[in-house]
């Protein structure tokens, strides 16, 4: 059962009161890990801009920290998910307290946006690419000029000069030799171009260089999000508690849904201390 329960019985009330002060304490104590600083970026038309941004590498030490103060808990290491644009940091942690089981996750959901680096030579390779992309239009229309000259002489000599697309086509297919031969020679009349290639290797460079001025800014919101909000990509921060009743430890066998007014008071004081005690490694971690 996901906490906060939704009995009123004494088990509901001090687990829910205790996984308030859990949910405060992350609110607080994460503020500082996912808080905005302003970045110099460049867009890809060249506008130099002022934007927000954070850095996650704050939030996975943030996460280190908490672990390290989650005495007696299991802890499943920092984790890290992508979804296109989308990102998602988080740990997730687990105790047997007698026969309660919990688990808890802590998480943050952020889109990652790309952007140059405010660098002059993004313009320069721009102007370099849009440059080489001119003179590949000349070349590559005088290529295919001569290519189709040397294919239609070739199909004259083979006697398919008079045949449409589709007989073309069909002939092509069924006779792989020949659509073979015809390649051979269209890569032949290539190799007359070498500035094409020159062109194509000094374009993949640019492109190359390019990527390697390309960084990412990171967007998120100080805002508590549920599950169901995170599911559906919102940006913010999460955490929620489970607890299952262990029916077999050897076989860890668990039941999600349980009468929680059959619980005890002293187990209900323990599970609550718990939860307090993560609260308090949570404001530590800070």
């Amino acid at each position: 059962m996901r906490i906060p329960l939704k009995g009123n019985d004494y088990f509901c009330q001090q687990v829910n009161a205790a996984f308030e002060k859990i949910l405060d304490a992350y609110l607080d104590s994460i503020k500082p890990a996912i808080t905005m600083q302003k970045a110099v970026a460049m867009l890809g038309d060249g506008t130099v801009t002022q934007t927000d941004t954070f850095d996650p590498q704050n939030v996975q030490t943030f996460y280190q920290r908490l672990t390290n103060n989650m005495n007696g808990w299991l802890a499943s290491g920092i984790s890290k998910s992508i979804t296109d644009d989308l990102h998602r940091l988080f740990c997730q942690f687990n105790k047997d307290v007698g026969k309660i089981y919990i688990s808890g996750y802590f998480g943050v959901q952020f889109h990652a946006l790309p952007y140059y680096k405010a660098d002059k030579r993004v313009i320069e390779i721009q102007k370099e690419l849009a440059k080489i992309a001119d003179e590949a239009t000349v070349v590559f229309k005088d290529m295919t000029g001569k290519t189709d000259k040397v294919l239609q002489a070739e199909l004259e000599g083979r006697g398919y000069a008079d045949l449409d697309f589709q007989e073309l086509f069909t002939k092509l297919f069924d006779d792989e030799k020949l659509a073979e031969e015809l390649d051979k020679k269209a890569v032949s009349v290539e190799s007359q171009f070498p500035e094409f290639e020159r062109m194509r290797d000094q374009k993949t460079r640019l492109f190359a260089e390019l990527g390697d001025l390309m960084i990412e800014l990171y967007q998120t919101a100080h805002a508590s999000l549920d599950y169901n909000r995170l599911m559906q990509g919102e940006e913010g921060v999460c955490t929620y508690f489970d607890i299952e009743l262990i029916k077999n430890k050897k076989t860890n066998k668990r039941e999600a849904v349980f009468e929680t007014k059959k619980i005890t008071k002293e187990v209900a004081d323990r599970i609550a201390s718990e939860l307090l005690k993560v609260a308090d490694a949570v404001k530590k971690a800070k």
